[in-house]
């Protein structure tokens, strides 16, 4: 059985998207948001964007090159079926992960006349400028869990990267106490949510001359490269690594088979990170592996539609607008700035897959292979 976590974002001044859990855990505002020092927040006005419905959302995708992503293609179709009395049409159109495949994608969804646009970039810089032309015609665009380089669109939905990176980097420097080897296992080169959560971990690092990065190698969020990558970086290091610092839960598993097969015994694989995927964290308990759970739900892509109907109704909306995160820790690997928000087994789904996104806000019945999701289009 799926879970479904808490799910909750603020956006100005009203909240929307709370939903009952079955893993009972963190259930406010987004922390991002609550502990956010600044004295005044970005907030975007969409006066110039209002028009009447019924609406035709254009979505254009990086890619579905892994589970994570083909839950959230599920959610975002959940998301304009919710709101099918006001939805005409969702078109959605797949870049395989290639850049000039998602620019001729989004330049075609402009021509079709779309009312906004909902861009999931596959890399940052290469889809700014189509990004940029479109905010110039007047149709107004939101980013969604991958951002361009600039800030020419309306909003920015997604999980807070950084406080992702820094929890991640802050959790490990804390459990080695200031001093130990660390590997960064990134996600794919280009893409905002892997370099806007190592370079703020990075920049935790450097605060603490003790700790050392052995290598920077990336597993484009497969675990079967990151097996591969990893068999490497063990080759070279062996047990001098203490700490593996991953930008998701997906590579993982591949990490981990990297180091039971170099002979490293249940207790002596080195402390992960992880998001969302049930096969890690199924792992950790088995092998005796430490592991920090930070989540980076797919059900953004739900929440995405809903933020896109305020845009047209002339609503303002903050600049970046957050999904909360639920955090878990192995038993007894808390630490004096990362505590679990609900106990890890908790977070696991012992007899689903390992490749099992925890993170969804489909239902408890919910499976991808499976299902079937009914939207305007």
């Amino acid at each position: 059985m799926a879970k479904r976590l808490p799910l909750l974002c603020c956006i100005a001044a009203y909240c929307v998207g709370a939903h009952q859990a079955f893993a009972r855990g963190y259930e406010g505002a987004p922390r991002t948001e609550l502990f956010n020092p600044a004295l005044t927040s970005c907030i975007r006005d969409t006066a110039t964007y209002k028009k009447a419905p019924p609406y035709v959302i254009g979505f254009s995708n990086a890619g579905l090159g892994d589970s994570w992503r083909v839950v959230a293609l599920d959610e975002i179709k959940q998301g304009a079926q919710d709101h099918k009395d006001v939805i005409k049409k969702l078109i959605i159109t797949d870049a395989g992960h290639d850049d000039a495949k998602q620019v001729s994608d989004v330049q075609d969804l402009v021509s079709q006349g779309v009312d906004l646009l909902i861009v999931s970039a596959n890399t940052e810089k290469a889809l700014d400028p189509v990004v940029t032309r479109a905010m110039k015609r007047g149709i107004p665009v939101i980013m969604l869990d991958r951002r361009i380089a600039s800030d020419h669109f309306v909003t920015y939905v997604n999980a807070s990267d950084p406080m992702m990176g820094r929890l991640w980097a802050q959790w490990i420097v804390e459990k080695l106490h200031g001093k130990g080897n660390i590997v960064i296992l990134a996600g794919q080169a280009g893409s905002s949510p892997s370099e806007n959560r190592m370079n703020p971990a990075l920049e935790i690092f450097k605060q603490y001359p003790d700790i050392h990065i052995l290598d920077t190698v990336y597993s484009d969020w497969s675990p079967v490269k990151a097996k591969q990558v990893m068999q490497a970086v063990i080759a070279k290091y062996g047990h001098s690594i203490n700490a593996v610092w991953s930008a998701h839960g997906l590579q993982v598993p591949g990490s981990i088979e990297a180091f039971r097969e170099a002979g490293f015994k249940p207790g002596e694989i080195p402390m992960h990170t992880t998001a969302d995927v049930n096969g890690p964290l199924k792992m950790a308990v088995q092998y005796k592996v430490p592991m920090l759970e930070v989540g980076d739900p797919p059900a953004q892509y739900r929440l995405a539609i809903g933020v896109a109907l305020k845009v047209l109704s002339g609503a303002p909306v903050p600049c970046v607008v957050t999904v909360n995160s639920q955090i878990a820790v192995t038993p007894g690997d808390e630490t004096p700035s990362v505590k679990g928000d609900l106990p890890f087994k908790d977070m696991i789904v012992p007899n689903g897959a390992d490749d099992m996104l925890i993170t969804n806000d489909l239902g408890p019945d919910y499976t991808p292979s499976t299902a079937h999701i009914e939207y305007p289009h």
